[in-house]
């Protein structure tokens, strides 16, 4: 397999895309098991992901891998946002960080009791 191009993409289109792909042939032994993982990980039908993707993207200095980390892992506050962007050589402020925060809050499903 030659690799022609990468792009960071959300659990949902990563979805979408080893669906389609197994209706047309026997997927491999990687892509059942990334599959299955999409399918018990992914939170955000596309339409909710794009939206929440849109908004996100208003707010300066978010790059484009970053918007899909906080699409894909819907992080539930502000330190699981702040763990996310550790890594990161430029530090967000508060005032968007809690932006982000209110953003995701909005288009995370809620949680069911047990």
């Amino acid at each position: 397999m030659k690799i022609i191009d990468t792009k960071p993409i959300a659990y949902g289109e990563a979805k979408e895309i080893l669906s389609k792909m197994e209706k047309e042939k026997e997927p491999g032994y990687e892509q059942k098991i990334t599959l299955e993982y999409l399918r018990t990980r992914t939170m955000l039908n596309k339409k909710d992901a794009k939206s929440a993707t849109e908004e996100l993207s208003k707010i300066e200095g978010l790059k484009e891998h970053q918007l899909v980390a906080l699409i894909s892992l819907l992080p539930k506050d502000e330190n699981e946002i702040n763990t996310l962007f550790m890594k990161e050589r430029v530090k967000l402020e508060k005032d968007k960080i809690a932006e982000i925060a209110k953003i995701i809050k909005k288009v995370r499903p809620k949680e069911k009791k047990k």
